[in-house]
């Protein structure tokens, strides 16, 4: 049975309570804390609009307490604009729970037409329908992730080029940091690579240097480069070198210097490149060029994603009321994100829905 008057309490303070919001650098964002005991197995709670529009800060939910709580605290999934991450080594660092997830893609497959005239009640019903025996074996779970990208610095659609606006938080060979990306890539006639342009911002203690720019002409040769001194290393050893670039037609790829440990995080879409304050605050450093992937996709444009956008013309997200299994310790909650809006029609106030399901 579903039960959403005696839980109205979760529905209405968020909206009397807004989180405060700091860059991750700063103070923890807090949140209405959910002070009620977990609701019984399949009984639905709403909450939100939560404060989640910042464009570099997630926030953090409990389903046990049914609030929003600091990022140090035990937490289970978190939320930023329209992404909903996990508890996971990729996000939470080494402390993490290892939250798991699995989408249901129950409207991958739905038109846009009829994704728009979907409805909050209207699809309440089928969201209860989801209970224990839909729950696939623990091996169909997975986390938020890295996962290897050798051209992830590329666009390749079409004739490669380079994509600047992705940057990776870099760990150095020499055990410093600093961010990175590529700002263009030329050919020859002949579909050599002519020359790849990077760009690097070297941390020296607390603090991102300036942009320094090194453009490579490797002439069918791998390159390889020390990012501390922005120079092109002719005999790669030891720790003297931070990434190789091979220009291989067939390969196009960076990759790091595994066995000094240099390794990246992919940088988020904002704060960008330029206006990044920081590159050793990642939760993790893998040792190759990251793609950061999990079971909630983060691209509007993904059908199994939590939105869609601009169904009506009015440049908006529209929800997608696709549902998401999460997996905490041995526990399984069904949710949803069903709107993206504050009461006032500001964006990056996403209200969800959920129901522990075992």
């Amino acid at each position: 049975m579903v039960r959403i008057l005696p839980r109205i309490a979760r529905a209405v303070f968020p909206l009397l309570v807004v989180a405060t919001v700091a860059c991750e650098s700063e103070a923890d964002p807090t949140g209405p804390n959910g002070q009620v005991s977990e609701p019984a197995i399949n009984e639905v709670v709403t909450f939100g609009p939560l404060d989640a529009s910042s464009n570099d800060t997630l926030v953090y939910f409990n389903f046990a307490t049914g609030g929003l709580v600091a990022k140090n605290a035990d937490w289970d999934i978190a939320f930023r604009r329209y992404e909903m991450r996990l508890n996971s080594p990729a996000i939470g660092g080494a402390t993490s729970k290892n939250v798991l997830g699995l989408s249901l893609d129950n409207n991958k497959a739905a038109t846009d037409a009829e994704v728009l005239a979907m409805t909050v009640a209207g699809t309440l019903g089928a969201f209860d329908q989801v209970r224990a025996a839909q729950i696939p074996a623990d091996d169909q779970f997975q986390t938020d992730r890295l996962v290897e990208n050798k051209q992830a610095y590329l666009n390749l659609s079409g004739v490669p080029a380079a994509n600047p606006a992705a940057y990776w938080k870099v760990r150095l060979a020499n055990g410093g940091f600093a961010l990175l990306h590529v700002t263009a890539i030329a050919f020859t006639p002949q579909f050599q690579v002519a020359s790849l342009t990077i760009e690097s911002r070297v941390q020296n203690g607390a603090t991102l240097g300036a942009p320094q720019t090194l453009t490579l002409t490797p002439a069918g040769q791998v390159t390889s480069v020390n990012l501390a001194t922005n120079s092109v290393v002719a005999t790669p050893t030891g720790c003297n070198w931070d990434l190789q670039f091979n220009p291989a037609s067939n390969q196009l790829s960076l990759a790091f210097n595994t066995a000094c440990n240099a390794g990246t995080y992919p940088g988020a879409s904002s704060p960008t490149f330029a206006a990044t304050t920081t590159a050793s605050d990642a939760p993790q450093y893998v040792n190759y060029l990251s793609q950061l992937v999990g079971p909630v996709p983060y691209s509007v444009s993904d059908k199994a994603a939590p939105f869609r956008y601009n169904l009506s013309g009015s440049s908006r997200l529209h929800p997608a009321f696709n549902t998401y299994l999460v997996k905490s310790g041995a526990k399984v909650y069904k949710v949803q994100m069903i709107d993206y809006y504050s009461n006032t029609g500001a964006a990056g106030f996403p209200t969800i829905r959920y129901a522990r399901i075992r």
